[in-house]
């Protein structure tokens, strides 16, 4: 396990920030002119997604100096420093994608849950001169590396991609189950009918895992979260094994409409006897994140515990 608050992260002078998000066009221009006093006056660069720049009408030229450009989202990764996500939880997964561990990502929480968003418009200024200054740390998340193999196909024709919260296997159909034999480490864990089965990260356990049922694991944890979605039998339950586990799921259901999802971004349909393999990745996510509150206030205040009038 590795357990602490992360590490103080400095960006370098000159630092280019690459936005990008799925913030809405009038969110956008709400927070720009913060957003853009706080990374011009510590002398930060920066490049904007054309997604972003045409949701909020923006063009290069009217973005300042210091703007290095409009690219398209998987560009803006290029000569940059760091990546300033602007949405929800699920822009931030997108830009972790987008990087892997190669960069630090900060997030602007502009969506409807952000556990792992650093800062809120309320307190960007604040958490831009926190960047400036060194006082964000960087938390590297332990992420799952996902494998599929499908009949028919070549092991290296097929998928393989890191997620930062889940790879989950479901069924493509309403009312339809799905078989799925499931082993670690080359043993049989169980044969699972139901409605899928969700392989979560600690950073993820707070996701879906949380809505299917799974426990809430520390995000500086290492582990995977197996937790199966309605399962027919009331004793299959959520497991919690060894991040070095090797996990193999053999899908057995024969209508053809299976899905892999990984991350939310990723979707792709499974084969009957496709093979699913999910284990450690050696890449870590790194995620800027502010020095308080740390995780067990973020969950306090998301969850609204510990609160007398709910």
């Amino acid at each position: 396990m590795t357990r602490g608050d992360g590490q103080g992260w400095s960006p370098p002078p000159g630092a280019v920030v690459g936005i990008l998000g799925s913030a809405r066009g009038e969110g956008l221009r709400a927070i720009w002119p913060a957003l853009r006093k706080g990374l011009e006056e510590p002398g930060f660069a920066f490049r904007v997604s054309g997604e972003l720049a045409r949701r909020a009408g923006w063009d290069a030229a009217a973005l300042g100096p210091a703007c290095r450009g409009v690219a398209p989202e998987a560009e803006v990764a290029q000569g940059a420093d760091l990546l300033l996500s602007l949405g929800g939880d699920g822009s931030l997964l997108s830009a972790v994608g987008l990087v892997g561990g190669s960069l630090p990502v900060m997030g602007l929480h502009m969506g409807s849950m952000g556990y792992l968003t650093a800062t809120i418009p309320e307190l960007l200024a604040d958490s831009l001169r926190d960047l400036a200054a060194g006082r964000l740390r960087e938390e590297r998340r332990m992420m799952l590396r996902v494998r599929v193999e499908e009949p028919g196909r070549p092991p290296e024709a097929g998928l393989v991609a890191d997620a930062l919260n889940d790879v989950v296997v479901s069924s493509g159909l309403p009312g339809r189950v799905v078989r799925l034999a499931t082993r670690i480490d080359d043993e049989i864990l169980f044969m699972l009918t139901g409605d899928g089965l969700i392989h979560a990260t600690p950073t993820g356990s707070t996701a879906y895992n949380l809505g299917g049922g799974g426990p809430i694991l520390d995000p500086t944890m290492e582990a995977i979260v197996l937790t199966p979605v309605m399962p027919h039998s009331i004793t299959v339950r959520p497991i919690v094994v060894a991040a070095g586990s090797r996990v193999e799921t053999r899908v057995r259901s024969r209508h053809g409409k299976m899905m892999l999802s990984v991350d939310g971004r990723l979707n792709l349909p499974l084969k009957e006897d496709a093979v699913v393999r999910v284990e450690r990745s050696p890449v870590a996510a790194r995620l800027l994140k502010a020095q308080v509150p740390g995780f067990v206030g973020v969950l306090r205040d998301k969850l609204k515990w510990n609160q007398e009038d709910l």
